[in-house]
């Protein structure tokens, strides 16, 4: 019985150094918010770079800047300082991100980080999930197949949003 309790709290004490020692590293890796870093996700909570430095699971550096402005990435919840992080428009709509990784996976399913309802830019009515079109790298949600179609045949008339 007090192997068993020894060694549980051998475990429980490693675990919380461990834990502690991971959430406590530097975490530069990303300074520069380019994909080469941020892109590349390993397995794991944390990944090294290529000069050896920590990122977390979303291959973020995170807590870069002194100066806050308010913002948070949409897809990692980071905070954004002032002057960084990358912008990308959809739908008519700017948003920033802290770095391309989470603009990669934006791209790839938008709806999963938009809050507010979306409407199709062809007809103005609200989107469904299960009709979009892939345009360069980004998926775009239409209301129908009709919409489908007009879409595809002119995406940069479109891609912006509903025309007010």
């Amino acid at each position: 019985m007090k192997t068993k309790l020894f060694l549980a709290s051998l475990f429980i004490a490693l675990f919380a150094l461990t834990v502690s020692n991971t959430y406590s590293q530097d975490k530069e890796c990303c300074k520069d918010k380019s994909s080469s870093h941020c892109g590349d996700m390993k397995s794991g909570s944390e990944m090294k770079s290529e000069d050896g430095k920590c990122c977390d699971k979303h291959g973020n550096a995170g807590g870069d800047s002194t100066v806050s402005t308010g913002m948070t990435c949409p897809v990692s919840g980071e905070a954004i300082g002032e002057g960084q992080g990358v912008k990308f428009s959809y739908y008519g709509k700017d948003y920033t991100f802290c770095c391309d990784g989470c603009v990669a996976k934006f791209k790839k399913e938008p709806m999963n980080y938009i809050k507010e309802e979306m409407t199709c830019p062809v007809m103005g009515e609200t989107v469904v999930k299960d009709v979009f079109v892939m345009h360069e790298g980004t998926k775009y949600y239409l209301c129908c197949k009709s919409c489908l179609k007009k879409f595809e045949n002119d995406p940069d008339k479109y891609k912006n949003g509903p025309k007010n």
